[in-house]
């Protein structure tokens, strides 16, 4: 038999096909371990003369997928069982439930979740698959609950761990190998060092990154990140990709103006703010069209960013305003000293699309003349 159990809904561009990404299941396996948990700490709430819980506490109770429903994506979760009426057991599942339901609410509401820490740190696994703009909507009879990557950073911040961890991609040169104990040692564009893992299947990008470290050749590292209570990487725990990077990756350039100071340029440099630049590489990447050729990025005086392509015969210049999200375009032909100018407001719809077009068109002079 099974009974509803739990519909909580996800929310982002990627349910957006009623389809949950098979990576992001290993997070409701970790919700399990701590269901199964935070519904042994009940029973024992409940029966205070006993010191630990019945054998086979769990054995005849089961959590299962039953199948997506529509609304983003939707999971329906059950509860499993050999018989025609639940074990008794059953209840402190639902009890669990409404224990981690209410400790992800007030931790939204800026309150101190009412789970044990023991329980809290179940959260460092659960949740670490989402990206940013992501969550995870929980219901509940007093409203719905919702579950996102700053929600998540309060729950693991009140299990009061050393370190905790989450799924990144970082940008960084490797400028150490060891090769006896299977790892190495990576920088990242801020000048703080850590230490990764090292497995065979990226061995040879490793010792290519390594050969490249002079360069100043970046490589892009995707596992699962080591953090310390005030959020600065520790190390990777585990890695699934190492590769290289476009040496004009946008992210990467905006990370290196990130660690600007007010007065960079003789004293008169505007430093711009980081969650501006944040807003620039978000806004880029869901923009920027792909079959168009990097710019080269630079910081202005004012604190803006200009971008750069030189296409053939071609000049172009973005002056964007961090503060107005206005972007001025110019052009200029080096033969016949031919000039454009063009405003784009990225903050609105349309303008990343018209930006696009601009440098599609003179791209396509240049492949014809070419």
């Amino acid at each position: 038999m099974t009974e509803e159990f739990l519909k909580p809904k996800l929310i982002g561009e990627r349910f957006s096909g009623h389809a949950v990404p098979l990576e992001l299941l290993k997070d409701f396996a970790a919700l399990q371990e701590m269901l199964v948990e935070v519904a042994k700490w009940k029973y024992l709430q409940e029966h205070p003369n006993r010191e630990r819980v019945q054998r086979n506490f769990a054995k005849d109770i089961e959590l299962q997928l039953a199948g997506v429903e529509e609304g983003s994506a939707i999971l329906a979760i059950v509860l499993s069982f050999p018989l025609l009426v639940p074990p008794e057991n059953a209840k402190y599942f639902q009890q669990a439930k409404a224990e981690i339901v209410e400790s992800i609410a007030q931790s939204a509401e800026g309150h101190i979740p009412q789970l044990p820490p023991d329980y809290l740190i179940y959260f460092d696994r659960f949740g670490r698959g989402l990206r940013s703009g992501e969550s995870i909507e929980f219901p509940r009879q007093q409203g719905a609950v919702t579950f996102n990557t700053d929600v998540r950073k309060q729950l693991i911040r009140a299990a009061k761990v050393e370190t905790w961890t989450e799924e990144a991609a970082l940008r960084a040169k490797i400028y150490e190998v060891n090769l006896a104990q299977d790892s190495f040692e990576f920088e990242l564009s801020d000048g703080s060092r850590a230490k990764a893992p090292m497995d065979d299947k990226y061995r040879d990008t490793v010792l290519e990154a390594l050969k490249a470290y002079h360069s100043e050749a970046f490589f892009l590292i995707q596992g699962v990140v080591q953090r310390d209570h005030l959020d600065k990487v520790k190390g990777f725990e585990s890695i699934e990709h190492v590769t290289a990077l476009d040496p004009l990756d946008t992210t990467l350039r905006l990370e290196q103006i990130a660690q600007l100071k007010d007065g960079w340029l003789d004293g008169k440099g505007v430093a711009p703010t980081k969650g501006k630049l944040n807003w620039l590489g978000a806004a880029f990447d869901a923009g920027f069209s792909p079959d168009l050729p990097l710019p080269y990025l630079y910081p202005t005086v004012e604190g803006g960013i200009q971008a750069e392509w030189s296409l053939h015969d071609w000049s172009v210049t973005l002056e964007i305003n961090l503060e107005t999200q206005i972007g001025e375009y110019q052009t200029l032909n080096l033969k016949d000293q031919t000039s454009t100018d063009l405003q784009f407001h990225f903050g609105e719809p349309g303008g990343w699309e018209q930006l696009n077009q601009a440098l599609k068109q003179i791209d396509a002079q240049t492949v014809e003349a070419s």
